[in-house]
C-alpha cells in the first residue's frame, strides 16, 4: 500500500473528513473516545509531563496498530515556522490534500493559505513514533493523525491527550477496559447516563 491508497481508504472510512481529531469527534462520535488529559493545555508541558504523555500515546497507539500498516499524516498551518524534522525523519513528504479537506478546515483553522500537508506509510512497531509523540506532547507539532486502513482505526494526539476512533464494539470495549483510568472524568460530547453524567462506559462498549 502506498500513501495515495491509504488516503483513499481514509476518505472512504471517514466520509471525506479531514484528519483533525476535534472535528471527527462530532462527525464520528459513535466510534470516538479520548485518553485522559494530563495537564492544563494553557500551560507549557514540563519535560516530565511531556514524556509521560508521549508514553501514553505510544501505549494506546500500539494497542491499536501493532502488526498493521499505518498512514501518518500531519497538517502544518505554516511550514515556514513549524518544525518538521520529526516527521521528515520518518519519511513524511508533502502531499496534495484530498478534495474537501481545505473546505472542511477553513472554518476551524486560520492561516490555511500557507498550510502544508505531509504524509508517510509505516509498518507499525512499538516506539516508531517516539520523537513525534514527544514533539506533539511539547506542543511543537499539532494536527497529527495515525490511521490503519485495514481496521479503519485512527489516533489523533494533541498536547494534553488524544482522540481515538475505534471501529467494532468488541475492540472498543477492550480498549476501554485496558485504558479506563485514562478516560476523562469531565463532561465530553456524547450520550448522557440516567444521572446526567457522561456515558463513558456506553461509549466504550
Amino acid at each position: 500500500m502506498d500513501v495515495q491508497e491509504a488516503l483513499d481508504a481514509w476518505q472512504a472510512q471517514y466520509s471525506g473528513q479531514s484528519p483533525v481529531g476535534f472535528m471527527l469527534r462530532f462527525t464520528h462520535e459513535a466510534v470516538w473516545t479520548r485518553i485522559h488529559y494530563l495537564r492544563d493545555d494553557s500551560k507549557l508541558a514540563t519535560r516530565e509531563e511531556a514524556e509521560r504523555t508521549a508514553s501514553r500515546f505510544d501505549a494506546v497507539a500500539s494497542s491499536l496498530f501493532t502488526g498493521t500498516t499505518v498512514l501518518v499524516v500531519a497538517i502544518y498551518l505554516d511550514g515556514r515556522d513549524e518544525p518538521t524534522s520529526e516527521l521528515s525523519a520518518i519519511g513524511a513528504t508533502r502531499i496534495e490534500p484530498p478534495e474537501g479537506w481545505i473546505e472542511s478546515l477553513v472554518e476551524y483553522l486560520p492561516g490555511l493559505a500557507n498550510a502544508q500537508f505531509v504524509a508517510t506509510i509505516l509498518s507499525w512497531r512499538r516506539g516508531c513514533l517516539d520523537e513525534v509523540w514527544l514533539a506533539v506532547a511539547r506542543d511543537r507539532i499539532a494536527r497529527v493523525a495515525v490511521f490503519a486502513p485495514a481496521t479503519g482505526d485512527a489516533f489523533c494526539p494533541y498536547g494534553g491527550g488524544a482522540d481515538v476512533f475505534v471501529w467494532g464494539s468488541e475492540r472498543r470495549s477492550k480498549l476501554g477496559e485496558r485504558f479506563r483510568t485514562w478516560v476523562p472524568a469531565t463532561k465530553v460530547p456524547g450520550p448522557m447516563s440516567a444521572d446526567g453524567a457522561p456515558d463513558i462506559a456506553g461509549k466504550l462498549s
